[in-house]
């Protein structure tokens, strides 16, 4: 989490919101602080009657349809990487061979609003 976030903090384009372990507190920050993108790992502190990051997926892109969705993951098995990218992720990385990639999708997608922005 801590490489994630000086990575981020390197990257002039974003504004970092904040860690959430559980899927309460990710709903939490989301709601609050309304981000253009979340990045998500399946594996999150399990909660009564809510068990992963892929339940959170579904719940964000019900509630957000608009939210840019990154999954980054260790799970990269391809039963996993095809569920998230049909129940909606707009992108599916690997912890440990697509951290790099990151920096790059983000500047992507302020590139995208902005140019909305200016439209």
């Amino acid at each position: 989490m801590e490489r994630m976030q000086t990575m981020l903090a390197e990257a002039t384009y974003v504004e970092f919101m904040g860690n959430a372990e559980n899927i309460s507190s990710a709903l939490n920050l989301i709601n609050i602080h309304q981000p253009d993108v979340a990045i998500l790992d399946i594996c999150l502190e399990k909660e009564k009657g809510k068990a992963n990051g892929i339940n959170l997926l579904i719940e964000l892109r019900q509630s957000y349809r608009d939210l840019i969705i990154i999954m980054f993951t260790n799970l990269v098995e391809s039963q996993y990487r095809n569920a998230c990218l049909a129940l909606g992720a707009d992108y599916f990385f690997d912890k440990s061979n697509d951290f790099e990639k990151i920096p790059e999708v983000l500047k992507e997608v302020f590139q995208v609003k902005r140019n909305k922005q200016l439209e």
